[in-house]
């Protein structure tokens, strides 16, 4: 018989090794495979590149989705810690940033009560803090008084309930009234935007806030 080159069974090795040639092919070949050395080499390689067992691709395919899942468990919580940040954010704005309301000539009214104690009537539609000084000495026309300083602030949740519903129905106008503190002290009273952190920090003065102040009372 003949002898077959090697490059023809080598050609022929896929389809030997799928099982579709025909019975005389498959005999040529496992001749030829009993007694050539180089063609049983190529034919184990080609064994090793075509069939890769299933066991082996399992542990890699679940290291995958393992990773997959940590990463969408981290997205997750980013997530989360975002949304908290931003709405805690929106809480702190509606409920905390304040601003001083615009005094106007119905907004308060400053009056001695009988027993001597000075209050503030707030009669505005809202408010969330009311903010005063002790008694600061000044002198005014070349009168020396004693001055307190006095502003209302607002937010968007704006009642002193810091409710962010606040109607006429539900009013309660001791909300509204406050005593001034010392107020057997006090000579005037001015409204006026003031921080006290800048004064602190030297950014203002009580000279400088006087100044700007609008007096609202005085005995």
């Amino acid at each position: 018989m003949k002898e077959v080159k090697c490059t023809i069974i080598q050609d022929v090795l896929p389809l030997y090794m799928d099982e579709v040639v025909s019975q005389d092919t498959k005999e040529m070949v496992d001749q030829h495979l009993q007694h050539c050395e180089k063609c049983q080499k190529e034919y184990e390689t080609m064994k090793q590149k075509l069939y890769i067992p299933a066991e082996n691709k399992a542990p890699i395919i679940k290291k995958i989705n393992k990773k997959w899942r940590k990463k969408k468990v981290i997205i997750s919580f980013a997530s989360i810690f975002v949304t908290a940040i931003i709405l805690f954010g929106v809480y702190a704005y509606i409920f905390y940033y304040e601003r001083v309301i615009p005094y106007s000539k119905n907004l308060i009214e400053i009056e001695m009560q009988n027993d001597n104690q000075l209050v503030s009537h707030y009669y505005g539609k809202s408010y969330s803090s009311a903010n005063e000084t002790l008694p600061k000495s000044f002198e005014i026309n070349g009168v020396k008084k004693n001055v307190s300083f006095i502003a209302y602030r607002e937010t968007f949740a704006d009642s002193p309930s810091r409710s962010l519903i606040n109607n006429e129905k539900n009013r309660n106008e001791q909300d509204y009234i406050w005593e001034f503190s010392e107020s057997e002290n006090i000579d005037a009273v001015y409204y006026v935007d003031y921080e006290i952190e800048d004064v602190s920090a030297g950014k203002d003065s009580w000279d400088s806030i006087l100044d700007r102040a609008v007096l609202i009372w005085e005995k």
